[in-house]
């Protein structure tokens, strides 16, 4: 017979190609052509990045717009709003206790108060020397009677404020509505700042009260050197007062990392200053500290707690010799 079974089975079955697996030649081939661009780039060209960036037209500047010249796209009212902040913060700063020219000033203010030309350290030290004769000072600028201009470059703002303090010098109440200026440059720092106007000036001479009485207070002798230890004066009559180390600065920080606000009265919403009296003896050390007015709500003994634990203050000097001092501070607590 011709038919073979197993001759059949074989040529019933299809032969499957078998194909060579070229994808590493591509890309090889890929990787080659790649490193080839970017040779040619390094070598020969001196900005590759334009070739993958956008082509941008070159616009002139025609003349030198500062940053009050472009806020004039602003309204008014964000204008005035940013005035706000800028005052609120310069005057929530002082408030707390803290006065830094550099943060709000110009390099060299040109008028302050009374004063012109000043440096950053002598703006300070003005400022310090005319809190020093106001005692319970209290200031509320109103904020609705904001107003500004623009001139030249800078920005000129008007604003009132009630302020009210006791004149440590006159003994007296004062307080009155002021007017200040201040002028801001392109840098947005003040260059500028005095009063302009002041009125409804209120001044009442103050009785002697438990505030600035002290028996044991004497006045200053001939010779500081010949007096007996045991001898009291008050700090406006030495040459030299009593001071924490490092100034009111560093006795704002010790403040503020010593107190503990008293529950009741942070319950109750209790804030204001607690006016203590005590003596700064001939080595720095604080004695009989004593609350001369108070506030409550566990706030005066909180204070005391404050200042009887300070480290050592620099005394009192008369002639350059160290004497004990009456002295009254306030302690400011605030929500």
């Amino acid at each position: 017979m011709d038919d073979d079974p197993l001759k059949v089975k074989e040529n019933t079955e299809e032969e499957v190609p078998v194909y060579k697996d070229r994808s590493l030649i591509y890309m090889g081939i890929v990787l080659g052509i790649v490193m080839a661009v970017m040779g040619y780039l390094t070598l020969f060209v001196d900005d590759p990045s334009k070739f993958f960036t956008k082509k941008q037209k070159i616009e002139t500047v025609i003349d030198d717009k500062s940053i009050l010249d472009e806020s004039e796209s602003m309204s008014d009212e964000e204008v005035r709003s940013s005035l706000i902040k800028f005052i609120e913060a310069f005057y929530y700063d002082q408030r707390r206790g803290y006065f830094d020219p550099p943060s709000y000033f110009s390099n060299i203010t040109q008028t302050f108060y009374i004063y012109h030309n000043l440096t950053h350290k002598r703006l300070k030290e003005i400022y310090w020397k005319r809190m020093e004769d106001m005692d319970n000072f209290k200031r509320t600028w109103i904020v609705s009677t904001l107003d500004f201009d623009r001139v030249d470059s800078r920005i000129v703002a008007t604003y009132w404020t009630n302020e009210s303090y006791i004149r440590r010098s006159l003994n007296d109440n004062y307080s009155a509505q002021v007017k200040y200026e201040m002028i801001i440059d392109k840098t947005g720092k003040i260059v500028s700042l005095r009063e302009a106007e002041i009125k409804n000036v209120t001044i009442q001479k103050r009785q002697p009260d438990s505030l600035m009485a002290n028996e044991n207070v004497i006045t200053v002798p001939e010779s500081a050197s010949n007096t007996s230890d045991n001898k009291l004066y008050d700090f406006s009559l030495v040459d030299v007062v009593p001071e924490f180390v490092g100034g009111q600065k560093e006795f704002v920080k010790y403040v503020s990392s010593a107190i503990k606000y008293p529950p009741i009265a942070r319950q109750n919403n209790i804030q204001g200053k607690v006016y203590l009296s005590f003596i700064v003896e001939k080595d720095g050390q604080i004695n009989d500290v004593k609350v001369k007015q108070g506030i409550g709500g566990g706030c005066d003994e909180e204070a005391l707690r404050i200042l009887r634990n300070s480290p050592k203050w620099k005394p009192g000097l008369i002639k350059d010799v160290p004497v004990r001092t009456f002295y009254l501070l306030p302690i400011t607590f605030q929500l």
